[in-house]
């Protein structure tokens, strides 16, 4: 026989028959052993070694063999046969993968010679350039994410503006104080200038720490969770200006029930130091503050009444942003309080509402909402 290839193919068969009388029938003569076993087995022979199967019935038998060399010629020109045009597949996908990929891809590199090309001032949302569908999302959250970074820097320039406008003035009247402490021309008005000097410290020094509680505020840290009454911490509040109200016979009264919430802790003492203190700094002698603790279907919910100067209902707005000050009302402050307790709330997800109190001057409502911080 010959194969398709050209070449010997030596995949005859190879045949014996031996009968019942020992007679035998044979193909080739002095191949297999005179008892093979049954089924299938390999052999060495004079021809190679042999890959035989042989079938017995009673004294009948039949073996069938087949060169073990020439079955693996066979094996390896079937496989080779077979390979190349895989082979000429695999070259061929992985050829239009390639082209595929780069095309894919072709959007992402423009994405980056947007972003390598751009300045570093320009914080404007990045224009797609044509993105598969799976990384528009990744584009979006990118544009979020620089939309709040030009938010955060726009505050962060506004506010150092503010800052150093608003420091000028102090440091301004310390050194005109200290000129004065110099030239007095006696004990009494050295007195007088150096409590002066004192006051304008403390005044600025205010003005500092107010600044940095508002930067940090910004600065948006992890919340801090912990679970505590409502009633305590209001009182703790009220414990820190008592001696303030004292002095200008400023009654306070506190209301309400024991309310546990979870929340940040620092951000309400933060929120009512700053309202309790603001109450007492622009009410004048003789004054109420009224604090009432409740609970609404959104949650707890504190309301802070007086009967001061009030602010504008026109106003009340502009109050809530960094050094606005009420011009109705005589008394001096950084401007600042207010702003604090706006952005605590809002870092807290808190609500803060100015209104007209039933007293006739400020109310003011903080909701703190259910399961929120």
């Amino acid at each position: 026989m010959v194969s398709d290839s050209g070449q010997a193919d030596d995949l005859e068969l190879l045949i014996r028959e031996r009968g019942p009388q020992g007679e035998l029938r044979s193909t080739h003569q002095d191949v297999f052993p005179s008892r093979p076993p049954v089924g299938f087995s390999e052999i060495n022979t004079r021809l190679g070694r042999l890959r035989i199967f042989t079938a017995r019935v009673e004294e009948h038998d039949v073996t069938v063999g087949q060169q073990m060399s020439a079955r693996r010629e066979l094996a390896r020109e079937i496989a080779l046969s077979t390979l190349w045009p895989l082979l000429i597949l695999a070259a061929v996908s992985l050829g239009l993968v390639l082209l595929l990929v780069r095309s894919v891809l072709r959007p992402v590199k423009q994405l980056e010679r947007q972003v390598d090309n751009r300045d570093l001032n320009a914080l404007t949302p990045l224009i797609d350039p044509g993105l598969p569908q799976e990384l528009s999302p990744l584009l979006s959250a990118t544009n979020s994410l620089v939309l709040r970074l030009s938010k955060m820097l726009d505050h962060q320039k506004r506010f150092l503006a503010d800052a150093a406008h608003e420091l000028r003035t102090p440091i301004s009247a310390i050194g005109l104080q200290n000129a004065l402490v110099t030239r007095a021309d006696n004990e009494e008005e050295r007195h007088a200038a150096l409590e002066t000097q004192r006051a304008g410290i403390r005044r600025a020094s205010v003005l500092i720490d107010q600044l940095l509680c508002l930067s940090r505020l910004g600065a948006e840290a992890p919340l801090r969770i912990t679970s505590f009454d409502v009633m305590t911490e209001l009182r703790r509040s009220l414990a820190m200006h008592a001696h303030a109200a004292e002095e200008k016979q400023i009654r306070m009264e506190l209301s309400g029930a024991e309310i546990p919430v979870a929340a940040d802790a620092e951000l309400f003492a933060t929120v009512f130091g700053n309202l309790v203190g603001n109450a007492v700094h622009h009410c004048p002698q003789g004054s109420m503050v009224r604090i009432h603790a409740s609970r609404n279907g959104r949650g707890p919910v504190v309301t802070i009444d007086d009967n001061g100067p009030g602010i504008p209902e026109h106003d009340m707005g502009a109050m809530l942003q960094p050094f606005q000050r009420n011009a109705e009302v005589g008394t001096s402050g950084t401007g600042l309080g207010l702003a604090i307790v706006q952005a605590a709330c809002e870092r807290a997800g808190w609500m803060l509402t100015l209104d007209r109190s039933e007293l006739g001057g400020l109310g003011i409502t903080v909701q703190l909402w259910a399961g929120r911080s």
